[in-house]
């Protein structure tokens, strides 16, 4: 079976996740496949497979089995992406839990999916993660194991070096068994959405989604053997453990992770002594590197690919990447967690211009296409509409059938909820959220056609426009303004600007200039919480 878009046709591959690393585990043996900078730990494939075995038997031994949810709750460490892919080789489902989660969500979690063991660390800052654990263990029938990355024994745990040492172990021919009993259309993992407002939604996917997306991901990006992924994105999100970790090691490439948690000083130092190839992360990771006192060009002469992604990047940002940094190979990708990744990405030898404009063309794994959002029907080229997707998509939402109904139509169209414009070369241009459009006297506003104009400004490093009601109802809107390190920029000097360019009713009456903004762990700018404080601060 074939999937024709654009410049390229893909063969689909009908092999699961932990099928394809252990045949590469066997023809790459002695090859580097994963360095931690904290511990200076180093594994080749050999090493990886062995362990993932090791582990696999364990779990197989304590009785866990194919189809059962396992809960993953750490930081960015080695044994997370071991445990990931011990998990895929047997059956068994991944159910990543974000590290700065507090009880309330993990509870949520766990308790919806019914997890049998948890995997985790002790906790990030001390030993909160037991303190939760001890407790949901009182409240969950569901959770039997709970095992502890570290060298700290605590009550009614299992350490992770004494997997099979200390617990009872399958065979290595039970280990095949179970290896080879798992199908591409199995469950994988269950990855809960960032949640920016209200709780997370568990999104089911399958070895067949994630295999395909990230190889095709891969050939998008040119991304290869020779390649060395600087993994600084946090692990329990499909950035860091989907479109870092296992698209690198599934073409074969090495994975060099700087810190548990992301910390500038620590990448910009593994990208220059690991000569680093590749890197990824969200616009404002980006700009923490650069703008860090330790960055230097000539520690990024071996970095020439990459993909930004998770939010818009401004076209300051991309050009000084390109340029003056110099990734050639820097790309814009778009995805969600419901299409197993990546949906559009632009490819490493477009002008500049598409890739601070555009977020690329389809992947040929998947299909794309614009819609009107009242009536369904499809919109032609230049046509704003919602941007909908088909190909690989999520198995559904877990335990919630009408939240997935609501999402994927009954042609198995997944609605984004984005609104986009697709030109005749069908490159997709990004207009903001249909939740997000300001609604104001009649008339609808698209915030990031006025972050453009505020992006115009030399000193603006990144803007954030939403709306808000104010005390007496009415709809008002807001923008909010980090400056760059060395920028100089007041409130009344961009109201000046914008009044200059829009109409009464599209200029911003609330203007902040702040330091940060409130963001989920993986980098998204939460807009409510803007919204909340303008409501506050209005006069």
């Amino acid at each position: 079976m074939k999937r024709t878009v654009g410049r390229q046709a893909m063969e689909v591959v009908k092999k699961t996740i932990g099928h394809i690393f252990l045949e590469l585990a066997g023809r790459y043996k002695e090859k580097e496949a994963l360095f931690y900078q904290e511990n200076r730990m180093r594994y080749t494939y050999g090493v990886m497979a062995w362990e993932i075995e090791r582990v696999g038997r364990a779990l197989l031994g304590l009785g866990i089995k194919k189809g059962d949810n396992v809960a993953l709750w750490a930081p960015n460490l080695p044994e997370w992406i071991i445990a990931q892919l011990s998990l895929a080789a047997i059956g068994s489902v991944m159910v990543p839990i974000n590290p700065a989660s507090e009880q309330e969500e993990v509870h949520h979690i766990l308790s919806q999916t019914g997890a049998r063991a948890i995997i985790m660390s002790k906790g990030l800052d001390g030993e909160e993660y037991i303190d939760i654990i001890a407790d949901e263990k009182t409240r969950l029938e569901a959770l039997e194991h709970v095992i502890v990355f570290g060298d700290t024994s605590f009550p009614e745990t299992i350490l992770w070096s004494e997997l099979g040492s200390r617990t009872n172990t399958a065979g290595t021919g039970e280990f095949t068994t179970a290896l080879e009993g798992v199908q591409p259309e199995d469950p994988a993992a269950i990855m809960y959405t960032s949640g920016t407002t209200g709780k997370p939604k568990g999104v089911v996917l399958d070895h067949l989604g994630l295999v395909n997306k990230s190889l095709c991901a891969a050939e998008r990006l040119g991304l290869g053997p020779g390649d060395k992924s600087c993994l600084f994105f946090p692990l329990y999100h499909m950035f860091g453990n989907t479109c870092i970790a296992l698209t690198t090691l599934l073409k074969g490439g090495s994975i060099v992770i700087p810190s548990s948690e992301f910390d500038p000083s620590s990448v910009l130092q593994a990208i220059a002594s690991e000569g680093c190839t590749s890197v990824y992360g969200s616009p404002s990771m980006f700009s923490a590197l650069i703008e860090d006192p330790l960055f230097k060009k000539k520690g990024w002469e071996t970095v020439n690919k990459g993909i930004v992604g998770g939010a818009p990047c401004p076209s300051q940002l991309m050009d000084k990447l390109v340029n003056e940094v110099g990734i050639n190979g820097l790309v814009v990708g778009y995805g969600i967690t419901e299409a197993s990744s990546w949906i559009t990405m632009t490819f490493p030898d477009d002008p500049l211009e598409l890739r601070t404009t555009t977020i690329g063309t389809a992947l040929p794994c998947n299909e794309i296409k614009i819609t009107d959002p009242d009536t369904g029907d499809e919109l032609v080229a230049g046509e704003k509409g919602e941007l909908c997707t088909k190909g690989f998509l999520m198995k559904g939402y877990y335990k919630m059938p009408a939240a997935t109904a609501a999402s994927v139509d009954r042609e198995g169209w997944f609605h984004t909820g984005d609104l986009a414009t697709r030109d005749g070369n069908g490159y997709v241009q990004l207009k903001g959220r249909l939740k997000e459009v300001i609604r104001k006297d009649g008339e609808e506003i698209l915030p990031a056609e006025i972050e453009e104009l505020i992006y115009g400004l030399p000193q603006v490093a990144e803007a954030q426009v939403f709306g808000f009601t104010d005390k007496r109802g009415k709809t008002r809107i807001g923008a909010c303004i980090r400056l760059n390190k060395d920028g100089r920029l007041q409130a009344s000097e961009v109201h000046q600007v914008l009044e200059a360019e829009l109409g009464p009713g599209k200029l911003p009456e609330f203007i902040k200039i702040v330091e940060r903004f409130p963001v989920t762990r993986s980098g998204k700018v939460q807009k409510f919480k803007l919204a909340e404080m303008a409501a506050r601060e209005w006069k």
